[in-house]
């Protein structure tokens, strides 16, 4: 089992055909590193990409903004935050974020206590090809 990761270690989930980031990473949570805890990781969003409005009902979210511009909207009012800032997600409070930098918007986030991750996991699996994707509302993601 690893203790120290470089930016791109981790159990890599991808995805196609739909409009949401792709590039996650994962690399701390129980399926990976017996974290009980929390669940860390990245991911790299596009120029213009972006993490629709949504919320957690069992997590606390922070993420660390390591390089690029964003828009971050919190409970209806939006931040812009650039690299070296951290934006702190309590449970139940409706968020997303866009990429409005020139260049991939990486960050770091970190759930406790650890399982969303099991959305990014569960959301790879998706056959856009045969019509299993549909919309969200932010009390299921």
């Amino acid at each position: 089992m690893s203790y120290v990761f470089d930016w791109d270690d981790g159990e890599k989930i991808e995805m196609v055909d739909i409009e949401l980031p792709r590039g996650w990473r994962i690399l701390i949570d129980p399926r990976n590193t017996n974290s009980r805890k929390l669940s860390m990781g990245n991911q790299d969003i596009p120029v213009g990409g972006g993490i629709p409005v949504h919320l957690h009902e069992k997590e606390e979210e922070i993420l660390f903004f390591h390089e690029g511009e964003a828009d971050v909207e919190v409970d209806g009012e939006v931040y812009q935050v650039k690299a070296g800032m951290t934006a702190f997600l309590p449970v139940g409070v409706e968020h997303g974020l866009r990429n409005t930098g020139d260049v991939p918007l990486k960050l770091l986030w970190i759930f406790s206590p650890p399982g969303y991750e099991e959305i990014f996991r569960h959301m790879s699996d998706i056959d856009t090809d045969h019509g299993k994707y549909e919309e969200l509302h932010p009390r299921q993601v």
